[in-house]
């Protein structure tokens, strides 16, 4: 029988990163980026922000050039990298979110493919979920287990399974959604967050996470793209999968809740949020 644990404002304060004065922004993490493409240049913006609003302490941008320019104009901290560039020579950063609106672009998939061998810690979303699964189901294992951490949503984990050569429907999924993230993640050997309302994670040889119900106007488009850059930055400030993950997830529903003040909100909104609630949750343990 498979641990089951909930998480909460406990678990993220003890584990939350929180900078000291000897630290720079290095010692607090670079996450790089390669998402978006020509016809989803805002999931870029959306990622980038996610993660330089959870606290990296510099978070590199690689995609077209028309999503240069929009990560630019939204977060001129940014470092931006040409995707061919970065293929043949992969910027130096702690963790990679890859994945979010990338779409039949082929310099994308070869930077991916450049994060992949890297053996840095990934967070995998949307276009790059089926390619890093089935190459990690097949054997090509660069980074361990716990320090990989896919993001599906429900019908993205079907897509995902059925590339896996499960026969899994829609129904199977939402009646057994811990069943089916442990599925996923023991055939791909990675730690898997299947979002939704009450967010699941699990881990291979058992292990899930249930987060608390999330606030339903966090169905918005574009608010897995924030979290997976929050989840970028705990990855790359040293935690591992599952916990990056959970506490990325309970972050991001905190800051939707806050954005939201019981009214719709956007996905820039929930990364508007992030430093109050992340302030709200570690200022106690800061104190101490």
């Amino acid at each position: 029988m498979s641990d089951a644990r909930s998480w909460g404002a406990d678990q993220v304060r003890e584990r939350w990163p929180v900078p000291g004065p000897g630290d720079d922004k290095y010692s607090r993490g670079v996450v790089g980026v390669i998402a978006s493409s020509e016809a989803y240049p805002g999931a870029a913006v959306l990622a980038v922000s996610g993660a330089a609003r959870a606290g990296a302490g510099m978070v590199r941008y690689v995609g077209p050039l028309r999503a240069q320019n929009l990560v630019l104009h939204h977060r001129p901290e940014t470092v931006v990298h040409d995707p061919g560039d970065a293929a043949e020579r992969l910027p130096r950063a702690q963790a990679w979110v890859v994945g979010s609106g990338v779409a039949d672009y082929p310099e994308q998939d070869a930077a991916i493919g450049a994060a992949m061998a890297s053996r840095a810690p990934l967070v995998v979303d949307a276009g790059a979920l089926e390619a890093v699964a089935r190459a990690r189901a097949s054997g090509s294992r660069e980074a361990a287990a716990d320090s990989v951490l896919l993001t599906p949503h429900a019908e993205e984990l079907v897509r995902t399974l059925r590339a896996l050569r499960h026969d899994v429907t829609l129904a199977d999924v939402v009646g057994d959604r811990p069943g089916h993230a442990r599925l996923l993640a023991e055939t791909a050997r990675a730690t898997v967050l299947l979002k939704g309302s009450r967010t699941v994670i699990a881990s291979p040889g058992g292990t899930v996470i249930t987060l608390p119900e999330a606030p339903a106007w966090l169905a918005t488009a574009g608010s897995g793209d924030v979290l997976a850059g929050i989840a970028g930055t705990a990855l790359a400030a040293g935690m591992v999968a599952a916990d990056a993950g959970a506490s990325a997830a309970w972050l991001h529903a905190r800051a939707a809740l806050l954005a939201s003040g019981g009214g719709p909100i956007v996905a820039l909104d929930i990364a508007r949020a992030l430093p109050g609630s992340i302030a709200a949750v570690t200022v106690e343990a800061t104190a101490e």
